[in-house]
């Protein structure tokens, strides 16, 4: 199988850490988070320059204030990665953005409703927001 074929098929967490780029980057709560690589890794990884990436690369949502996370969003990078690389790094941040959206599943906090059945308005309020697409509260 293809690499960015088996990454595109990546769901966890598990998964992530098995394609053994380096260290991942997990935190993920109710006030929002991130989970991905150190841009050392990963341009290691890919083949590129370290300095054509942030810091970090993945996903993460921010904190809107008031129980609710913004979009999963995916980091940016440099515009001057070849095309061949950037479909690579695109499969990886991607596979960020579905893990983490997958581990906030496993963890209720997108849930409207709890186990006893009361509205979970901080879930309410996020997803709706993700539906209009807020990534940030400024």
């Amino acid at each position: 199988m293809e690499l960015i074929e088996k990454i595109n098929q990546i769901q966890t967490i598990e998964e992530l850490e098995e394609l053994e780029i380096g260290h991942l980057y997990v935190e993920i709560s109710h006030r929002g988070g991130g989970i991905g690589f150190g841009s050392s890794d990963l341009a290691v990884f890919i083949g590129i320059d370290e300095h054509l990436l942030p810091n970090m690369v993945g996903a993460y949502t921010n904190y809107l204030g008031g129980g609710i996370r913004g979009a999963i969003t995916g980091s940016d990078y440099s515009k001057s990665i070849p095309v061949d690389k950037k479909e690579l790094l695109d499969a990886i941040i991607d596979a960020c953005k579905r893990v983490y959206k997958n581990t906030e599943d496993e963890m209720a906090l997108n849930d409207e409703e709890d186990e006893e059945g009361e509205t979970n308005w901080d879930a309410i309020a996020s997803n709706n927001a993700r539906k209009a697409g807020i990534v940030s509260a400024y």
